[in-house]
């Protein structure tokens, strides 16, 4: 996740290349060995969730986060110190630390003290090693494992992005991964993105009037980010922008709120995005997970800086909350209200600390965190059941 990113209502600065991506005579892929296609890795995706990536260390099993707004990799310090050795200040670059020092991911900004750099060891994904030539960025990560469901081991980002291929399918959940760039022959359309260092991949994202710029995608990131000025912006135009309420979210120093809106007037490729539920930022326009899950499926092919993908109803108008009901994990259960809640926003009949057992009799398991959220948020009222644990009883509370 980043806050980096910064892109105004501006003439676009990039075209945006779209095509149907059937063989040509030109496609370097042509004739290679069918071996040479065969991906390296396949592995599940969590719906709407970042994307959870098995690598190996050393030969242990550890999971990373690809994360494509944060530049570098970082790794939760506990994770660190059973693998590598901590570096002293006079074995980091200090060009190095001082750009880590000023960079927002996360959420908000990294203090010196919350950071420790680690010697960096090879992460190998199917087999295929993704090295780097700056340190591990350490930090204590258990806010995210409270947040995402699961012990999340560190975080993949834009270096290690870059030096793979990664196709994501939202109609069987897998996460597909090559080590050389993939046919694009199964895509309906394939647009250009920019990239850049401390960057991640930026898709060109045009407001009603024809203007616009770059947008990151934020693979680290579940809902979309927009920018005052961008909002401002939108409203001009008569887009909907419509404040539905504060969210609390993620930051490496603890959490923060922020205000929550509908918005329209976005477009990709032409197409509309709909309304979209987005978090006021100060000065970043980034696209998360919830963009992404309008595809069908899609593949980034960093070599080409391509992006591909087939879409049959990209379109989509998110519905606006019903209630907020904010989750965490913790102790192998999902909680009500705990880690991350707006205050006296809970729903009546549910308590901070609740402990959810199932929803609409089906049981509530932590790694479906993001789901069960999406859930909780948008089932029309009436139509929901919780069954939840309250001081060592269990009861049944209808929303």
């Amino acid at each position: 996740m980043t806050k980096k990113s910064l892109v105004g209502a501006m003439p676009l600065a990039m075209a945006v290349l779209t095509a149907a991506c059937s063989p040509a005579p030109r496609d370097p892929l042509v004739g290679d060995s069918t071996a040479v296609k065969q991906p390296i890795l396949t592995t599940r995706l969590r719906p709407y969730a970042q994307p959870l990536v098995p690598v190996t260390i050393d030969g242990k099993p550890y999971h990373f986060i690809l994360d494509t707004g944060a530049p570098y990799t970082f790794i939760d310090n506990h994770s660190a110190e059973t693998l590598t050795q901590a570096l002293t200040d006079d074995q980091v670059p200090e060009y190095f630390r001082n750009y880590i020092e000023r960079l927002g991911t996360l959420g908000a900004g990294i203090e010196p003290g919350q950071v420790k750099y680690w010697q960096p060891k090879p992460l190998l994904i199917g087999g295929q090693p993704i090295e780097g030539s700056v340190p591990w960025v350490g930090m204590d990560l258990s806010l995210l494992d409270l947040s995402y469901g699961s012990h999340v081991d560190g975080l993949m980002g834009a270096n290690a992005f870059r030096q793979l291929n990664w196709g994501m399918d939202n109609l069987t959940h897998t996460l597909t991964v090559w080590s050389r760039p993939p046919s694009t022959a199964g895509y309906t359309n394939c647009s250009v993105y920019q990239d850049a260092f401390g960057a991640g991949p930026d898709l060109a994202i045009q407001l009603a009037n024809g203007n616009g710029g770059p947008m990151r995608i934020d693979t680290g990131a579940t809902y979309e980010s927009i920018s005052q000025g961008t909002l401002a912006v939108l409203r001009e135009q008569g887009a909907t922008v419509e404040k539905i309420g504060q969210s609390t979210r993620l930051a490496a120093n603890g959490t923060y709120e922020t205000a929550t809106y509908l918005v329209d007037g976005l477009h990709f490729d032409g197409k509309p995005v709909g309304r979209t539920r987005v978090y006021e930022s100060s000065d970043s326009n980034n696209l998360g997970m919830a963009f992404l899950s309008r595809f069908d499926n899609y593949v980034f092919i960093p070599s080409e800086m391509l992006f591909c993908y087939n879409a049959k109803a990209f379109t989509r108008h998110d519905a606006k909350p019903v209630r907020w009901v904010e989750l965490s994990s913790e102790g192998g259960h999902l909680r009500i209200g705990t880690a991350n809640t707006v205050p006296d926003s809970l729903p009546k009949g549910l308590t901070s600390g609740d402990i959810l057992l199932a929803v609409n009799d089906q049981p509530a398991d932590p790694r479906d965190i993001e789901s069960i959220r999406r859930e909780l948020t948008n089932t029309p009222a009436g139509e929901l059941t919780l069954q939840i644990e309250r001081q060592g009883k269990t009861m049944t509370v209808k929303l």
